[in-house]
């Protein structure tokens, strides 16, 4: 089969490489689309030092099943599905409580030595299968990952209802936080971007929006009479931004921390305020409740992921993918190697 191997800082390859062979409880699956994480990017390009080489990367995989070694399962042979990344030892308290992706011997498909989506096909345990309905096209599957985390966070940590709530960014992660904090009860939305970004922002549903560049601790203190944000959520990891976000979070305020920084970078907090002013700082990398209710929000027309497609490409092309973060192309949301 063929595959997209990273193989060296800044390389990526085609290779032929075998089919996998499927274990025990396992199912080998077809894909169909993957969506390009820029955290692959981050990581081709040695600013996240994330796994190793030589591997498959791919996290966001919409398949489909074409071979199951399995007893418990009643997944049928063409089913389409998205997967479940988060793989953990199955055995310990944050495992039991669904929360491998805490576990100490916790890892993801998609990262070594797990293979991901960026090849024809791969192999996966049974229990990391969601199937998906026929009103959730492969593009928005195979970017459901890239949602789901925001989506989880959302769950987990609630938005203000009727309250305001900011989000940084206009990433994929960015937008999705958008989209979601409205449908869930937020009464504006205020979205941090560059200038450039001003309608993308408006067209996934801010209501109001705020220019990067300009003093943003004093647009939004007028924005929000002197109160500020009762729901902060850095979707761009940039260390600076992160710095920031406690100014324009309401006392007794959260901030849901999404983007990650830089290895190298230094996030300077202003600790005193974080105390003074009870702000709680939130983590959000869980993704093992978010999928059905996702899936959900999609089949009943609440949420269109398409949206988010920009950019499509052929596998043997992926590099041209890596190429729009590269160059920072303001065009690009969401790009999928499609099958």
């Amino acid at each position: 089969m063929k595959a997209a191997v990273w193989t060296g800082i800044n390389k990526v390859e085609i290779k032929d490489v075998p089919i996998p062979e499927i274990g025990s409880e396992e199912a080998l699956l077809k894909v169909r689309c993957a969506g390009v994480c820029v955290t692959d990017f981050h990581i081709i390009s040695g600013k996240l030092k994330i796994g190793k080489m030589p591997n498959i990367q791919g996290h966001e995989i919409c398949a489909e099943v074409v071979k199951i070694n399995s007893k418990n399962s009643d997944l049928k042979i063409g089913q389409r599905c998205v997967v479940k990344t988060s793989l953990g030892c199955g055995e310990c308290e944050y495992c039991r409580s669904g929360k491998q992706y805490l576990c100490k011997n916790s890892s993801e498909i998609g990262y070594y030595p797990h293979n991901g989506g960026y090849a024809e096909y791969l192999k996966v345990p049974v229990s990391q299968i969601v199937p998906i309905p026929d009103s959730v096209s492969d593009y928005a599957a195979s970017i459901m990952e890239s949602c789901v985390c925001p989506t989880e966070s959302l769950m987990n940590f609630k938005v203000p209802f009727n309250g305001d709530v900011i989000v940084f960014g206009a990433g994929p992660a960015g937008l999705a936080y958008i989209m979601l904090s409205k449908l869930m009860g937020a009464r504006r939305v205020i979205s941090v971007v560059r200038q450039n970004k001003f309608d993308r922002a408006y067209s996934f549903g801010a209501d109001i929006v705020i220019d990067s560049a300009s003093d943003i601790v004093k647009e939004v203190e007028k924005i929000t009479n002197g109160e500020f944000c009762e729901l902060v959520i850095e979707a761009t990891g940039n260390a600076s931004i992160i710095s920031m976000t406690p100014n324009v979070c309401k006392k007794g305020g959260r901030i849901i921390q999404y983007g990650i920084p830089g290895d190298d970078e230094v996030v300077n907090y202003p600790i005193k305020k974080l105390i003074v002013d009870e702000i709680t700082i939130h983590g959000a990398v869980g993704n093992t409740k978010a999928w059905y209710p996702l899936i959900d929000l999609i089949d009943q027309g609440k949420l269109n992921l398409e949206k988010l497609v920009t950019h499509e490409f052929k596998l043997e092309d992926i590099n041209k993918a890596f190429d729009l973060y590269r160059n920072h192309d303001s065009s690009l949301i969401k790009a999928v190697i499609k099958f």
